[in-house]
């Protein structure tokens, strides 16, 4: 059995995964309210906007939930993981701190795995 905090993390990120598949199907639901309305059938104009408004709002939802996880586990390692910017202007920019970010990652790990511990 794992221990608690990482059972509950785990429940965390199964919770942001199923919000993640649910938002596939929201995204769905737009492209084809979308098409509607670009077909002429303009009674479903407020359905649309609905549709982008749940969206967005889950959008917002699994990125604050992704930011916790970020938290937790920066608190549980003690170092702190910056996230890289992937806005399309910024794209290969962040090369060298991911990189970076990736080594300190992998020290981590390789330092638990020794250990057998889950925090550093």
């Amino acid at each position: 059995m794992q221990p608690k905090n990482v059972q509950e993390r785990l429940e965390s990120l199964n919770a942001i995964d199923a919000r993640l598949c649910a938002m596939t199907d929201r995204a769905a639901e737009v492209v084809t309210t979308f098409s509607e309305l670009k077909r002429g059938n303009e009674s479903l104009k407020p359905t649309f906007q609905q549709n982008i408004k749940n969206f967005y709002a889950d959008l917002q939802e699994i990125s604050r939930q992704l930011h916790e996880e970020l938290r937790v586990l920066d608190e549980n390692i003690g170092t702190t993981l910056l996230p890289i910017v992937v806005k399309k202007k910024a794209l290969g920019q962040d090369d060298d701190k991911l990189r970076e970010q990736l080594s300190l990652l992998e020290e981590v790990l390789e330092e638990n795995k020794e250990t057998g511990s889950l925090a550093a």
